[in-house]
């Protein structure tokens, strides 16, 4: 066999070498990618399942848009203290039952004037999360307000 044959024949063998590399390769990532999407959906989802409460509130701040309130039924401990409630939305209910958007803050939670501080105690409708903040305790979040007086 000549050189030229010889060169040809280790040039093919090459190429066919490289086809095969690229071909494991690409294999190897489609079974990754699978492998990591299979990893994914079986990990949890850390969603949060909302609960609606009623009750009152008894303290409101405006400012700060957090709230006390406390659950129609719930039994409170001797030391145990107020469930702050941290409202995260701007829209409400009002006790006619319209929806507001408009970013104003629940009649039911604010004080007539210019006080943002309302000890007024007020019935209420709220749809709460329980937030997992990696700390000791969770914070309480209202993502829904209707008032109900």
């Amino acid at each position: 066999m000549s050189i030229m044959g010889e060169e040809r024949i280790a040039a093919v063998a090459k190429i066919r070498r490289a086809r095969v590399s690229v071909a494991l390769a690409v294999v190897a990532t489609v079974i990754a990618g699978l492998g990591g999407y299979r990893i994914g959906l079986s990990r949890e989802r850390h969603s949060a399942t909302a609960v609606v409460l009623t009750g009152t509130v008894t303290w409101s701040n405006e400012e700060t848009r957090l709230i006390a309130f406390e659950t129609d039924g719930a039994v409170r401990k001797p030391n145990e203290g107020d469930t702050i409630y941290s409202v995260l939305t701007d829209n409400w209910q009002d006790a006619a039952g319209t929806f507001r958007s408009d970013g104003t803050y629940p009649t039911c939670l604010a004080r007539e004037g210019d006080d943002p501080v309302s000890m007024d105690h007020h019935r209420a409708e709220l749809t709460v999360i329980d937030w997992d903040t990696g700390g000791a305790q969770w914070m309480h979040v209202a993502v829904r307000v209707r008032c109900m007086d």
